[in-house]
């Protein structure tokens, strides 16, 4: 077959497939829905001052991780500006119920020493547990940029068991627990359900390079959209698919709502794999295939209040501020009616250009379930109606007197707000019920919720967060395995590897 790639939507798995095959000669043409490109890594602006709209934490940036051996292979590390969160507190974890703060140190001594001095009869329980997830991402060959096929799937039994129970056989002390498993609304993490392989990644790679964009993640779409470009491809926005032709297990051409057709030798799809399904006729594709790709879990959505505030009015937090109200909401943080919400929340304060003593602006999240929205789904963005727009305004007072509490004159710091809700992110994602992070991995059937590229049409492969693992480390990761259908996974970590030994 021939080097036209079409991919449909350009995210950063859609991004990330279009650098890598167009350094193989491929021309490749991304369909992006939206005026900008880069679905959860695009930022826009509000009232002059701009906005994050998904990555607002990453990881793997620093000198040998592997996103920076990726994005050098690319040669895009230098036009980022990253910086680095709290070496000794890259994330503080309160609890309200006792008043209590936990820090998250930078490197794996420093995280180890940092919990200990708040449970230091649990010192050997510690290092034993951080060696433990320290070894299973390290067993993880993609994650570690070495190929071994068999091994893509992490289908072993000792990556498969729950994270609640790998945490509890490291120690029975009920506290610890919950605050080993602090990072879990980074990857919707449920108790008996999440397999332990990602709260490993997760958890390792944030100890080993916890920092931000400075100035925001629009910076990394606009460089693989350069390279793109470069390289003879286009990115064209506004450019919404609607219909899908599929004859004989092929794509022969792609239809957007603007009446335009668009055909090619290779698909890739970054969408979430149900809306994908929806775009082709229910007969195109293999009945079984289709049910599993719209019936499987997805994770839980959140509610996020933005805030431009005053000058010199609230500290920089150099960290991730997550809030919760007893310790059993780590695991449980849909537990909520109208009443007690929100039960926690996750504050951070962006860092901009000369970043000084003082914030520009904080960013809100607060798990939430799209069902508190779904009485609007079938409406759309501008036109659901004044009491969407009552309901929303009384979330958005309820998060910001939560904050008011832990932060107290937190109101007085406030020159504009405004929020978004599970059916933003649906919208403007395009995520299946505005979830976070995609299907849940569930380590009771693992081979149902995991999918892998290829698909039950020959041309057309899949990418994104609903592969491997979510993120900005698994979506970049699980686009190599995407790229390398066409290509060899082999043949391109083998170049990302040599790419960094210059």
């Amino acid at each position: 077959m021939g080097k036209n790639v079409i991919i449909i939507g350009g995210g950063l798995g859609g991004l990330v497939c279009a650098c890598l095959l167009s350094k193989e000669g491929y021309k490749v043409t991304i369909l992006e829905k939206h005026s900008i490109v880069g679905g959860g890594l695009h930022c826009f602006k509000k009232h002059g001052v701009l906005f994050e709209t998904g990555i607002h934490y990453i990881s793997g940036f620093q000198e040998g991780g592997v996103l920076r051996k990726l994005f050098n292979y690319l040669n895009i590390t230098d036009k980022l500006d990253i910086k680095p969160l709290n070496k000794d507190g890259f994330d503080v974890m309160h609890v309200g119920s006792d008043d209590r703060k936990y820090y998250m140190g930078v490197g794996k001594e420093n995280y180890i020493r940092l919990l200990s001095e708040s449970f230091p009869e649990e010192t050997e329980n510690i290092i034993a547990y951080v060696n433990g997830i320290y070894g299973l991402a390290d067993a993880i060959p993609l994650f570690n940029l070495r190929f071994k096929t068999e091994s893509l799937g992490y289908f072993d039994d000792s990556f498969l068991i729950s994270v609640g129970d790998y945490i509890s056989s490291f120690t029975t002390n009920k506290k610890l627990q919950m605050v080993l498993a602090w990072d879990n609304t980074l990857y919707a993490g449920a108790y008996d359900v999440t397999p332990i392989y990602i709260h490993a990644l997760v958890t390792k790679f944030c100890i080993e390079g916890a920092s931000r964009f400075n100035g925001g993640s629009q910076q990394l779409a606009d460089a693989m959209v350069e390279i793109i470009q470069n390289s003879g491809g286009n990115v064209i926005l506004n450019a919404e698919v609607c219909k899908i032709d599929v004859e004989n297990k092929l794509i022969e051409a792609i239809h957007t709502t603007d009446k335009k057709t668009y055909s090619a030798d290779h698909y890739i799809s970054s969408i979430h794999p149900a809306i994908l399904m929806d775009m082709i006729e229910p007969e195109k594709v293999q009945a079984s295939y289709r049910n599993r790709l719209q019936n499987i879990e997805n994770s839980y959505s959140a509610f996020t209040v933005y805030a431009i505030l005053k000058p010199k009015s609230f500290p920089f937090l150099n960290y991730n501020y997550y809030y919760f109200d007893n310790y059993d909401m780590v695991w449980h943080p849909t537990v909520y009616d109208y009443e007690s919400f929100p039960i926690g929340f996750m504050l951070i304060t962006p860092s901009i250009q000369n970043q000084g003593e003082y914030a520009e602006k904080v960013i809100i999240n607060c798990i939430m379930k799209f069902d508190d929205f779904k009485k609007w789904e079938a409406t759309q963005q501008g036109k659901r109606g004044q009491d969407y727009y009552d309901i929303k305004q009384q979330y958005q007072q309820k998060i910001l007197d939560k904050v008011n509490k832990v932060f107290p004159g937190f109101y007085d710091s406030i020159e504009h707000v405004f929020s978004s809700t599970p059916l933003t992110l649906r919208d403007y994602l395009g995520s299946k019920d505005g979830s976070l992070y995609g299907y849940m991995k569930d380590c009771r059937n693992i081979v149902k919720s995991q999918l892998v590229p290829r698909t039950k049409i020959d041309n057309l492969l899949l990418t994104g967060q609903n592969l491997n693992l979510h993120g900005i480390v698994g979506v970049p990761l699980s686009a190599i395995v995407t790229a390398g259908s066409l290509v060899g996974v082999d043949n391109i970590i083998n170049k990302i590897v040599e790419a960094n030994k210059k």
